[in-house]
């Protein structure tokens, strides 16, 4: 072999090296789920970007305020210049707003998941949202060429034989095992499976399906659990997270929330079965990687979690 043939092969192992460790989300194979910080000081929001083997999943988007200052970013900071699939959870605009900014900034998407409630049910819940936003969106979305389709139970997003996103419960707010609900009642309840990690993704969750899942429910264990509703009241009810009783929490909250009066049951949930708790507020970018059945959580800042005047 001549000197030639030698640089040119080791010029294109040294680019390959280069893109393995410039981009760990396409080419390490392991799945990596990003609670991504949508969270600002006046403003909470849902943000997660599952992925493995050059495959994204978002679940929410966030509030349109900070969709182009935190979740832009954060997808071009990671070469993510498309999504296979995304699913709003429930109709309500911290979780639904940062879908319009995708597709005004040419993020191509080829699937968008979501379920309209009524007018009647987004006026009764004015501060949540606009029935008008969610038409927008999906007007936006044929505009791409975008194929938009309802959220049913039972649905999966596959990665690969060991790897699947699965919607365990889905409900409208209006027929449901517990009657009439509000919206964050209609959130898809997901599990990321990824060999024997489990990790449950719940939206905005509130008491009333909370209380009935966590009697009737065989299938939310869950090694980690995206807290409900930001871990505020009235969030999933403590036999929720009896049921679930994983091992860590996250939880997409300000700083300010988590520290409030609102978010006391969470703390002390915290404490009381020793979840190891990330929070946006304090944590930044939260990212679990699952591999060989085992977990890593990594976050964007390490801080001590301090709530002033509080123990």
């Amino acid at each position: 072999m001549n000197n030639n043939k030698k640089i040119f092969i080791l010029l294109i192992i040294s680019i390959i090296l280069i893109l393995s460790c410039s981009n760990g989300l396409k080419y390490d194979g392991k799945l990596r789920w990003t609670a991504i910080n949508i969270n600002s000081k006046q403003q909470q929001g849902d943000a997660h970007l599952i992925s493995k083997n050059n495959k994204y999943v978002l679940i929410d988007a966030g509030h349109i305020s900070y969709a182009k200052t935190k979740l832009l970013p954060y997808l071009r900071g990671n070469q993510v210049d498309h999504l296979d699939a995304v699913f709003i959870s429930h109709p309500h605009i911290d979780h639904y707003g940062g879908v319009k900014i995708l597709f005004e900034n040419n993020i191509k998407i080829n699937k968008l998941y979501m379920n309209l409630p009524t007018k009647m049910q987004m006026q009764k819940e004015w501060w949540g949202g606009k029935y008008q936003d969610l038409i927008d969106i999906q007007n936006l979305a044929k505009k791409q060429g975008t194929q938009v389709l309802s959220i049913k139970q039972g649905d999966k997003f596959i990665f690969d034989n060991s790897s699947y996103i699965e919607i365990l419960y889905i409900y409208d707010g209006i027929n449901t095992p517990v009657g009439e609900t509000d919206i964050n009642d209609m959130s898809a309840i997901m599990m990321i499976h990824d060999g024997d990690n489990k990790f449950l993704l719940t939206g905005d969750l509130n008491s009333q399906l909370g209380e009935y899942l966590a009697t009737h429910a065989n299938n939310i264990q869950a090694d980690i659990l995206k807290s409900p509703h930001h871990g505020t009241e009235g969030f999933a009810p403590n036999s929720f997270f009896e049921k679930v009783s994983p091992n860590v929490l996250v939880v997409p909250s300000p700083k300010d929330l988590w520290c409030s009066e609102r978010s006391k049951r969470s703390r002390e949930l915290s404490k009381k079965y020793h979840y190891q708790t990330f929070i946006n507020g304090f944590h930044g970018d939260i990212t679990i990687i699952s591999y060989d059945n085992k977990y890593e959580v990594l976050t964007q800042f390490e801080p001590k979690v301090i709530c002033k005047g509080i123990k």
